[in-house]
C-alpha cells in the first residue's frame, strides 16, 4: 500500500511538472519516458494498439446428443451428467399424474440404484413383504406397504428404527404427519411421488376395483 501511495505521488509530481508553464516537449518527454511506456518523442503520434479483451465467461459446452434409448444411459454412464438430467427424465416412463414412475423405471432397469454412498457400500437384496396398514374404524382406506420396492432402493437402517418402530401399530401415523414431513412424509413429497396426486399408490382403494382386485 505505501509503494502504491509513492508511486501515485510521482506520477502526480510528473504530470504537475510537464503542466506547468514553461514546460517545452522536449522536457515534457524526458519526464514522462521516465514513468511512462511507449511515451511518443516530440512531433511523432503514438499508435495506439487495438484492445482485445477475453471472454468474461467461459463459452458453452456444446449440447450433449441425447441417446435414443434411455437404456443405452447404463452402458454409457458419462452422458449423465447436470446438463442433461432434464432430457433423461422426459425418457423415463410416467405415473398417471405425470411424474416418474421410479418403480416402473427399475422394473425395466433403465436405472439402476447403487449400494450407497460409498464405492464399497454393501448390496442388501431387496425384502420382499407387504404389510397391512389398516386406520381404525377405517377400513376403506387400507394400505399396503410394498417392502420390495422401498428395499431396492433403500437399506433398512435408513427406516429403522429412527422413522419406524419394529412392531405393527407402533407409530401413529397419520395423514397429518405425513403431510408434515413425518413417516412417510420423509421420502414421499420430496424425492418420490406427490402426495396429493399419489394417494392410490397406498390406498388401492381409491383407485378403483380393477387396481384394488
Amino acid at each position: 500500500m505505501h509503494c502504491h501511495r509513492v508511486w501515485l505521488l510521482l506520477v502526480m509530481m510528473a504530470l504537475a511538472l510537464t503542466t506547468a508553464s514553461g514546460c517545452n516537449p522536449e522536457t515534457r518527454y524526458r519526464v514522462l519516458s521516465k514513468i511512462f511506456e511507449e511515451v511518443p518523442p516530440p512531433g511523432k503520434e503514438v499508435q495506439h494498439k487495438p484492445v482485445v479483451h477475453g471472454p468474461r465467461r467461459s463459452p458453452a459446452h456444446e449440447p450433449v446428443k441425447a441417446p435414443e434409448k434411455v437404456d443405452t444411459v447404463l452402458a454409457s454412464p458419462e452422458w449423465v451428467t447436470p446438463r442433461n438430467w432434464r432430457e433423461l427424465l422426459r425418457q423415463l416412463p410416467k405415473e398417471e399424474a405425470g411424474g416418474v414412475d421410479w418403480d416402473d423405471a427399475l422394473a425395466k432397469k433403465l436405472i439402476q440404484p447403487r449400494s450407497g454412498l460409498e464405492p464399497d457400500a454393501p448390496d442388501q437384496p431387496a425384502f420382499d413383504l407387504n404389510l397391512e396398514l389398516i386406520p381404525e374404524g377405517q377400513p376403506f382406506f387400507k394400505v399396503v406397504f410394498p417392502h420390495k420396492e422401498h428395499t431396492e432402493w433403500l437399506a433398512c437402517a435408513n427406516c429403522h428404527t429412527d422413522i419406524f418402530k419394529m412392531q405393527r401399530g407402533a407409530d401413529p401415523i397419520t395423514m397429518t404427519k405425513i403431510y408434515s414431513g413425518e413417516y412417510c412424509g420423509r421420502c414421499h413429497g420430496k424425492v418420490s411421488f406427490t402426495l396429493p396426486t399419489g394417494c392410490p399408490r397406498c390406498h388401492a382403494a381409491l383407485a378403483g376395483p380393477a387396481k384394488t382386485k
